[in-house]
């Protein structure tokens, strides 16, 4: 299998995937800030370590079919995908991942890299990324730094049907705060993020 031919190296492509996600996403913000458009809402966290594992991929999985994606967008944010990675490598660090493939597969992909710098695969060298949903009923936000990432809906009729199938995943308690605090040395800034987050990721139902 050519892991190379998942990611994307069409410019056209590209701007056509940057769509969807600027249709989701706010460009230029990070945590702890809202980082969701504002009809995604009701949040749940998980590791970010985790997203890189094949267990993640099994959640990815079950969450694509019953929203009837026929592949979930996987795309890193930081490094700057057209300044960094397509200027380096003359493709974009951004992976078109078919429901198909296995969770072995979803690992090896993550962990292929340009041939001249294997560093860069996703796996290794991203701050910033997201998995997104081509229907846009479900997106998910992931910050390195942060030692996390976070999942919104659409609407509260998506989140009861996808759900069951995050189970380990969690609103903004203690577990969570107890993963990012782990990130940070400053206590000071541990507490003005922790702050901002709950005012940012704190349902109001």
């Amino acid at each position: 299998m050519n892991f190379k031919n998942f990611f994307v190296n069409e410019e056209k492509e590209f701007d056509e995937l940057k769509k969807l996600i600027y249709s989701t996403f706010h460009f230029g913000r990070t945590f702890p800030e809202q980082v969701f458009e504002e009809e995604y809402k009701h949040f749940k966290f998980e590791e970010f370590d985790w997203t890189m594992s094949d267990e993640f991929w099994t959640t990815l999985k079950k969450l694509a079919t019953k929203s009837k994606d026929d592949f979930v967008l996987v795309a890193v944010l930081e490094p700057n995908p057209e300044e960094y990675f397509y200027k380096e490598f003359q493709y974009y660090n951004w992976i078109k991942m078919p429901v198909w493939i296995d969770e072995d597969d979803y690992y090896d992909i993550l962990e292929f890299g340009p041939k001249e710098s294997p560093a860069d695969a996703v796996l290794y060298n991203s701050s910033v990324m997201i998995w997104l949903s081509p229907s846009l009923e479900w997106a998910i936000w992931g910050e390195r730094e942060f030692g996390v990432c976070v999942i919104a809906f659409n609407d509260t009729a998506v989140e009861n049907k996808l759900i069951p199938d995050l189970i380990t995943w969690h609103t903004l308690d203690d577990t969570v705060l107890a993963w990012i605090e782990m990130n940070f040395r400053n206590q000071r800034l541990y507490q003005k993020n922790i702050q901002a987050l709950k005012i940012n990721y704190t349902d109001n139902k």
